[in-house]
């Protein structure tokens, strides 16, 4: 069962209550948002709330109680003449719109969809990353406020036949990312093909995309129908489209421009109908500024830009992403692993992780190989993790060389938090963990101090 907190007028509640209430929501309902209790936002999973509330901006309130609940999701209610406020809903995170009055139709529907997100999330939670149903199983992990956002985004544009960009750095899982917008979209029956410009020769991917007739160059002893035409009536995928060169942008852009296709060495162009998903591991801006990439391809591309946040910054998804590999590569390896040691946890999470989630799933192997028991131990770590995780002991007999003299006892612990924090280069979790306390701790703390 889904739990609402609905903020609007009491005509809206009037309206809104029952109709939540028939689709077997738990629904909590205020005209003022001083009556909304912390302990009910944090219970939650959804907030509805009308895009002016309580003399307030609706994505605003929202952006508050996600401090509280930052898994809360966000559905925006609109005038139908605001047109702007839903484009500004969606870009702030907003799982969805709807447009005031509410219809039934369109309020089921959206119903429906935040029901079955918030119950997958939930699989995560209470399984250790691990989803029960085997179709899911590749579905990305999302129990962090910077996941859920992008899933958001990427759940609104999922229907829509417009071109994705998906900018994050490389082995953040784009592919994983565009499998999955595939996988919920309209061309779900049909075929979902990926090709990574960067790992193909250039001289090798025109042809590998736009496929050649017989005779074409030398070695083309037979026609070949190019991975563009194969994914008709399905999804293209275009990784590292950064790497394209000139040459190929100027054919892809006339290809999304006419949605035909010429093979190399062919008189006869082809009519093709495919969704094209593109990712790049570098912003495009920069590359059109300097001349590397074409001005009207990247306006072409860039109509729905989701940009994917780096492990680092999506910190709570890293103990299911690790079971996730652990229990997928352990069958695998022969290994009867289903457990981690103390202390592992902890280490992964503390772990700036340059290489993302690819560099992850790495080190579950290595730590899998490596394991003796039942259970991944810190000893199976790689040497060069645990190093650069490792915590200094402190000695109580030169503890009081490192602060400044005649300090009180709160000035005391302000100095060391700013002294930690400088050491680990404002990670705030590597910070809590020296100083042994909750990143939510450090967080009131710090807050604490700057409204001082």
């Amino acid at each position: 069962m889904i739990s609402v907190n609905l903020l609007a007028d009491a005509a809206v509640l009037e309206t809104l209550v029952p109709l939540l209430e028939d689709e077997g929501a738990t629904v909590s309902a205020h005209e003022f948002l001083f009556e909304l209790q912390e302990d009910t936002v944090r219970n939650s999973d959804v907030l509805m709330v009308t895009s002016e509330f309580d003399q307030q901006k609706g994505s605003d309130v929202w952006l508050r109680l996600r401090r509280h609940n930052p898994q809360l999701l966000l559905i925006m209610m609109v005038d139908a003449t605001q047109a702007q406020e839903s484009i500004e809903s969606f870009r702030v995170g907003a799982f969805d719109v709807l447009t005031l009055p509410v219809e039934v139709e369109s309020l089921q529907a959206v119903m429906a969809r935040a029901s079955q997100f918030v119950e997958h999330r939930q699989r995560l939670l209470t399984q250790g990353g691990i989803d029960a149903n085997p179709e899911q199983s590749n579905d990305p992990v999302a129990v962090s406020g910077a996941m859920t956002q992008t899933l958001n985004l990427l759940n609104q544009v999922a229907d829509m036949e417009l071109p994705v960009l998906l900018i994050g750095e490389t082995g953040t899982g784009k592919s994983v990312l565009a499998n999955y917008v595939h996988r919920i979209g309209q061309r779900r029956d049909s075929h979902f093909l990926t090709v990574n410009c960067g790992a193909i020769a250039p001289t090798l991917l025109e042809s590998e995309l736009f496929g050649h007739e017989k005779g074409a160059f030398t070695g083309a002893s037979d026609r070949r129908i190019g991975l563009l035409e194969a994914a008709d009536g399905g999804t293209l995928f275009l990784d590292e489209i950064n790497s394209a060169t000139p040459e190929l942008q100027v054919r892809l852009l006339q290809f999304i421009q006419d949605k035909k296709l010429l093979r190399v060495g062919a008189r006869t162009e082809v009519e093709v109908d495919v969704r094209l998903i593109v990712a790049t591991n570098q912003p495009l801006k920069p590359l059109v500024d300097s001349g590397q990439f074409r001005e009207d391809l990247y306006f072409r591309l860039n109509v729905f830009p989701v940009e994917i946040p780096p492990l680092r910054n999506r910190v709570e998804d890293i103990s299911y992403l690790a079971a996730r590999f652990l229990f997928k590569h352990a069958p695998r390896l022969g290994k009867k692993v289903n457990a981690c040691g103390p202390g592992v946890l902890d280490t992964l999470r503390a772990y700036a992780w340059p290489g993302n989630v690819r560099e992850l799933e790495n080190v579950v192997q290595r730590a899998l190989i490596m394991s003796q028991g039942h259970r991944v131990e810190l000893s199976d770590l790689p040497v060069e993790l645990l190093e650069s995780t490792q915590l200094d002991e402190v000695d109580p007999d030169t503890c009081h060389l490192m602060f400044p003299e005649n300090l009180s006892l709160q000035e005391v612990e302000s100095y060391w938090i700013k002294q930690t924090l400088h050491k680990y280069k404002g990670n705030k979790l590597r910070a809590s963990k020296q100083l042994g306390i909750d990143p939510s701790t450090l967080w009131r703390k710090l807050k604490g101090k700057a409204s001082k």
